[in-house]
């Protein structure tokens, strides 16, 4: 008889902070635990699992291992490719199985992890299943009688600014009363105490993104992969660097601005007009979204669950 499957969030200590972790968990309906921790707590357990699936970089398996990384991948290094990160080319025999969002992450994921791109699966992210479909207003969140800009700046590390030195004054002055910017700081990060303005409010850094871009209309961000899951809800974007050098010293996989996103912003002023002006996609966006997450249709999940069980 087959022991039990493990689902490992390493995000924290809550399930609800790893969407990709928890939707696959959800829907698979064969035998499973659900464990959020560190390696060394999952390593304790060895003998109890013989299959696990993990949203971060493994240090450890039980026995076989399925990798779904906990964001649409095609942003920032990671792995072998990122400087410092503590993942190192042994860890490769770890991982049996990566789950890509699209084809362009098939080849991405191989590059960061040293697993053959044949083990680098095009299935899609589970988490994304429930976005297909939706509209604004489903996420009951944000206010939908006036147009919402959601600002979601990307982790940079633990030892850099929690946030870029953004004018929100200016801002708050800029935006008409029909607007709003939504700012939501990463999770890592810290919050901004961002109180009373009249056209900005601060979402809660611990809730996940999905209901906020469900009600937004347009995401700004500087270099986070947040922007692909706009993209799957046809949100368009704007990137709004204001301080440069995070590119040349992390690295990106794709070229940045232009291979990300139509509208690019260095100031204030100029992000105000870009994000007045995005109603859609434009062509470019659209086959940036089919490179890094055409797999993601609303059926990951039933893929991810028939890998599962022919693993087992």
């Amino acid at each position: 008889m087959s022991k039990p499957v493990l689902f490992v969030s390493g995000l924290g200590s809550s399930p609800e902070r790893s969407e990709n972790i928890k939707a696959i968990f959800d829907a698979y309906q064969g035998d499973k635990s659900l464990v959020c921790g560190h390696m060394g707590q999952i390593e304790a357990e060895s003998g109890r699992y013989d299959l696990m699936v993990i949203d971060v970089f493994p240090t450890y398996s039980p026995g076989k291992c399925i990798m779904i990384w906990h964001a649409i991948q095609g942003g920032k290094y990671i792995g072998l490719d990122q400087k410092g990160s503590y993942y190192r080319p042994e860890y490769a025999r770890f991982i049996d199985r990566i789950v890509a969002a699209g084809r362009g992450g098939v080849k991405m994921m191989a590059q960061c992890t040293g697993v053959p791109e044949e083990k680098v699966l095009n299935l899609g992210m589970p988490r994304t299943d429930r976005y297909i479909g939706k509209r604004k207003g489903d996420g009951h969140i944000i206010m939908t009688d006036r147009k919402v800009y959601l600002y979601v700046p990307t982790f940079r590390g633990r030892s850099d600014p929690p946030m870029p030195d953004v004018d929100f004054d200016l801002i708050d002055r800029l935006l008409m009363d029909d607007e709003v910017m939504v700012v939501k700081p990463h999770p890592y990060g810290q919050k901004m105490w961002l109180s009373g303005y009249k056209h900005i409010v601060e979402a809660n850094k611990m809730a996940p993104s999905v209901n906020y871009l469900y009600d937004c209309d347009v995401v700004i961000t500087d270099y986070s992969s947040i922007i692909f899951d706009g993209y799957l809800l046809n949100k368009p974007a704007v990137l709004f660097e204001k301080e440069k050098g995070y590119v040349q010293n992390r690295g990106m996989y794709l070229h940045y601005p232009d291979g990300y996103c139509s509208r690019y912003a260095k100031t204030e002023k100029e992000l105000i007009r870009k994000i007045r002006t995005a109603d859609k996609l434009t062509i470019k966006e659209e086959l940036v979204k089919d490179f890094v997450a055409g797999a993601c249709d609303g059926h990951s999940c039933e893929r991810i669950c028939k890998l599962i069980e022919e693993m087992r």
